[in-house]
């Protein structure tokens, strides 16, 4: 592997967001000609050109001249003793709040983490105590390191990691592909199949109304308290174990991105009563789509969704309060494609995939030039040639 090289590493091969941000940035800095390479620790399939490691083996494996950036692991203790033995730069992107707690990916209202878990888990994850403190004394040892970086998407997480480790972070938010013009909602629905004139409300998240953090035990609650309220409503819930039909609700298990993409265009509202979120990909993709949102004001989401201006938020835990802002988009079509519009605008502006790429690759280069000004300057030359410049 070239010495300029950027390793991208993450926990699963396709499916989940640090998987999604890591694939994105191979994209877009293989157009710019700058050399990397991905490894992953869970195979999801046989093809593929990036290499399966092990948490331990990952930052050993990595060539020193390449700048390692990890996206998560199966096992933090092991990660991170392997970034404070490792001699090169790394990089690390928090992606939840699992690196410095107990196990759990969001402590919700847990204040434990803080000061250290207990043995006996309210939530039954193993083991918390020991995991804490080995995670603990390993983000002591990464203190001395002159070339790491933590990167966090969300401003919200970012506060959180700091206080835990005592260790700056920086803020870099996710970007997905925003598409040219914000797509025909009428063309929109009937390209997926659902009446043209009926209002479409949206659920969609990993695991389906199985997703805890997603709250998807309440999208049946909450699309009963829709349907009561708004005439003529669809709903499409996407994520879920299997493809079914109950009257006008459709459901469907994992969708692949483009499909995911035609309902959010088809969408009058995407419903997201997230209790706990750092820079959810999904709501990006909902707005490049020009889809309003109606969803909880948890975690990053707020850096997100601006209240009545590209959005609806909810005070975490107000199913009420969130039912009926989510009804009163639908029923108000002008004001939920007026939403949606905004939330498009002021998205391609901030939350492009493309500015993610510039933005890791000015962090990148400046990594690299502390620890070789060689390799930042190769690199350098590697994206200023693909530009043309």
């Amino acid at each position: 592997m070239p010495e300029a090289a950027i390793h991208l590493h993450r926990v699963l091969q396709e499916r989940g967001g640090a998987a999604a941000v890591a694939r994105l940035l191979a994209r877009g800095l293989a157009d710019l000609r700058v050399p990397v390479a991905g490894s992953f620790e869970v195979r999801e399939q046989d093809r593929g050109a990036d290499h399966e490691l092990a948490s331990g083996e990952v930052a050993g494996l990595i060539p020193p001249g390449a700048l390692l950036h990890a996206h998560g692991t199966l096992d933090w203790p092991a990660l991170l003793a392997g970034l404070a033995r490792r001699p090169g730069p790394a990089l690390l992107t928090l992606h939840d709040c699992a690196p410095f707690t107990g196990g759990c990916p969001y402590p919700l209202d847990c204040a434990a983490h803080r000061t250290g878990c207990p043995a006996a888990c309210p939530r039954n994850f193993p083991a918390t105590d020991l995991v804490w403190r080995a995670k603990r004394e390993m983000a002591r040892s990464l203190r001395p390191a002159p070339v790491l970086c933590l990167v966090a998407p969300s401003r919200w997480l970012a506060q959180e990691a700091e206080a835990a480790w005592g260790l700056p972070v920086r803020v870099i938010p996710n970007g997905v592909p925003w598409p040219g013009r914000v797509p025909d909602k009428a063309a929109a629905k009937r390209a997926a199949g659902l009446d043209p004139a009926a209002r479409v409300a949206l659920f969609a998240a990993h695991g389906g109304r199985e997703a805890a953090y997603k709250a998807g035990d309440r999208w049946e609650w909450l699309w009963e308290q829709l349907r009561a309220r708004v005439p003529n409503l669809a709903g499409v819930m996407a994520g879920g174990g299997k493809t079914e039909r109950r009257g006008d609700l459709l459901a469907f298990p994992y969708l692949p991105p483009e499909r995911l993409a035609a309902f959010m265009a088809a969408a009058d509202v995407f419903v997201y009563p997230t209790l706990a979120d750092n820079h959810p990909l999904v709501v990006l993709e909902a707005q490049s789509q020009g889809c309003a949102v109606a969803a909880f004001a948890a975690g990053g989401v707020p850096e997100q969704v601006e209240h009545q201006a590209t959005g609806l938020l909810a005070r975490p835990g107000d199913w009420e309060g969130l039912a009926a802002g989510a009804a009163g988009l639908l029923q108000s079509p002008g004001v939920a494609r007026r939403l949606g519009r905004a939330a498009y605008a002021a998205g391609r502006a901030r939350f492009s995939a493309e500015r993610m790429v510039d933005d890791y690759l000015g962090l990148y280069r400046e990594l690299l030039a502390g620890s070789s000004p060689r390799s930042a300057e190769s690199m350098k030359a590697s994206a200023a040639s693909a530009a043309g410049l």
